[in-house]
């Protein structure tokens, strides 16, 4: 398995009414290509989940940015309950952001977004 230098979090957060899909993304905004691993996570009472397709790892090239969208609900990737992103990277000019949507479309619910300053540093 891939070590890497650093770890962020999100901290866990609710999902407000209205909330149809959870979108992390990242952006490489240093000058070479870097690794990284996003896990999403459900985190009913008890140990967290990861959420399906669980943790997802690759690269990205200088100003590149990667997504990933995932239903909430019934026979959905995340179940309703709170979430948690973890993203692990080897360069801290890796970005992380969370959205919540209204929809499958891109539709940011006000308020949701935890942006890159947001994330806390655990290793």
């Amino acid at each position: 398995m891939t070590t890497f230098e650093y770890t962020f979090t999100s901290g866990i957060f609710g999902l407000p009414g209205g909330a149809q899909t959870i979108d992390w993304a990242l952006l490489n905004d240093s000058d070479v290509d870097q690794t990284y691993r996003v896990t999403a996570n459900n985190c009913g009472s008890g140990p967290k989940e990861a959420a399906p397709p669980g943790p997802l790892e690759g690269t990205l090239s200088p100003n590149v940015s990667t997504h990933n969208a995932n239903g909430i609900g019934i026979d959905k990737p995340f179940t309703g309950v709170p979430v948690e992103v973890v993203v692990e990277v080897n360069d801290h000019r890796m970005l992380p952001t969370v959205e919540i949507w209204s929809d499958s479309g891109g539709t940011v619910i006000a308020g949701t977004r935890i942006g890159p300053g947001q994330f806390v540093r655990l290793s």
